[in-house]
């Protein structure tokens, strides 16, 4: 197990995910998609500064200067979210490059044969002239320094998803498009950012496609909650009575220690990708799986309690529970696994799937229904009525985070992919702070819920710690127990 979990980290490492991006293309790809890239809405006020940028260099890998003319040229398109459906053609044999690009000719500028096209921007020939600029660039002033092209994107209604695909297609001298006769493989280095590469600007904006940005701050605020959760456990330990903390309490400090370890990690990544346009992806990969870890054992510690553990039953955590709980926590673990890998793999992935996560969701509802039959059961063994009370609405409440990933499950699929990753992180996040929260709060030391659990301590203790109601209660089972004796000696 631990080997494959070391495979797993080592395949993990050698990944990155990055608006910067340098690779290799190939000459047995017909259709090539780099990256998808959300472009944000630009600021009439400040034009220059606020649109999208997509700039590098693209050159062969042989380092040569091949003579480029129409027979062996390729073309470097961006295309926008709204036409990439039509590039994108699922056929088992060759499409042919007319039918390929019907649409996008219609909507691209080419200064000899497409000249009636709406956006000028959206073509280059490649490869470019080594340590010279692309040919369509016709203004040098409008290049990023360094690079042999740019492209600027303008958003001026609202964000969107913007792609650059390689496409082996040439126009011919009668403009007709044509495949490329190439036997080359080019290298590409290329940027993508929002905003003007030049100004100064704020990184957690410019580095990020426009569904991540304000991702950090999430984070950020997220690790800032936990640390004062923290910070309430250890007030909590100093404040209680026992020797030890209850296991309840030390089960909950685990869960809260994950998250926090998680959240770092996962900013962590994401200050490495907002300074240099690129990151390792094993920082999130362990965040996530920090992450993983804590819901899982939150599970297991509302399970307990739903068996009455630290309540009222002694022998709530069976070798059956914990078994059972095993299981689901491996098979969690695996498809978190399985998930994350097809993530990197899968160019469109974004953000909450519903429909890949499913298998998520159905695990959480059927540890849902474990919980409500245990809880159920609970409650009906249950003598002291206040407790059966508390009981109620314990259940109740953890009922709706057990099953709230069913609703944010659907709603997504009704969100943009633009704004979804950072209304289902956000509300996730929330989701879960206030579950362990409440945990915090039922568990306090002093609190008014206190005499509804059984420390793990002694006897002795636990009548110390009860409410009056219980002493009352035990001082009657005395007495009663007293009364034969006396008759019996009258």
């Amino acid at each position: 197990m631990q080997f494959g979990l070391f495979i797993i980290l080592s395949w993990q490492i050698s990944l990155t995910v990055a608006v910067h991006l340098k690779g290799t293309w190939g000459m047995n790809e017909q259709v090539h998609v780099l990256s998808k890239f959300g472009v944000h809405q630009m600021n009439p006020l400040n034009k220059d500064n606020t649109k999208g940028f997509i700039y590098g260099n693209i050159t062969l890998s042989d380092g040569s200067n091949l003579s480029i003319d129409e027979k062996n040229r390729v073309s470097m398109f961006i295309v926008p979210d709204s036409m990439i459906n039509s590039i994108l053609v699922d056929s088992m044999y060759p499409v042919a490059c007319g039918t390929i690009l019907a649409n996008l000719s219609q909507f691209a500028f080419e200064q000899q044969c497409l000249t009636t096209g709406k956006r000028s921007d959206l073509l280059r020939w490649i490869p470019c002239p080594r340590d010279k600029l692309c040919l369509e660039e016709d203004n040098p002033s409008l290049v990023v320094p360094g690079y042999q092209f740019t492209f600027r994107i303008e958003e001026p209604v609202s964000p969107e998803f913007w792609y650059i695909v390689f496409i082996a297609c040439s126009l011919t001298k009668n403009c007709s498009w044509t495949s490329s006769i190439r036997d080359y493989v080019v290298d590409y280095d290329i940027w993508l950012v929002n905003g003007n590469p030049n100004a100064k600007g704020d990184v957690f904006l410019k580095q990020f496609s426009f569904e991540e940005q304000d991702i950090v701050h999430i984070y950020m605020f997220a690790l800032q909650m936990y640390i004062v959760l923290a910070l309430c456990q250890l007030r909590a330990a100093s404040i209680t009575k026992q020797s030890r903390l209850p296991k309840r309490q030390r089960i909950l400090n685990y869960i809260i220690g994950f998250k926090i370890g998680g959240l770092i990690f996962q900013s962590t990544e994401t200050f490495i990708f907002a300074l240099f346009g690129r990151g390792t992806v094993v920082f999130m990969f362990v965040g996530e799986l920090m992450r993983v870890f804590a819901v899982c054992l939150l599970c297991l510690l509302l399970i307990l309690l739903s068996r009455g553990w630290s309540l009222n039953q002694r022998g709530a955590f069976t070798n059956r529970v914990k078994y059972l709980w095993i299981l689901i926590s491996m098979i969690h673990v695996i498809l978190f696994i399985h998930g994350f890998i097809n993530s990197q793999k899968e160019w469109l992935a974004i953000g909450f799937n519903f429909l890949s996560n499913r298998p998520i969701v159905a695990l959480r509802l059927i540890q849902g229904a474990w919980f409500l039959f245990e809880v159920k059961r609970t409650i009906l063994r249950e003598e002291w009525n206040d407790r059966a009370v508390f009981l109620v609405h314990f259940g109740a409440a953890y009922m709706v985070w057990f099953v709230y990933l069913l609703g944010l499950g659907v709603i997504s699929t009704m969100i943009s992919e633009l704004w979804r990753l950072k209304i289902v992180l956000a509300i996730s996040t929330f989701a879960n702070f206030v579950a362990i929260t409440f945990l915090v709060h039922i568990f306090w030391p002093t609190g008014s819920t206190r005499r509804f659990f059984s420390p793990d301590g002694m006897v002795h203790r636990h009548i110390e710690r009860s409410s009056s109601t219980e002493l009352d209660e035990y001082e009657k089972m005395l007495i009663t127990n007293d009364d034969p004796d006396e008759d019996n000696e009258l």
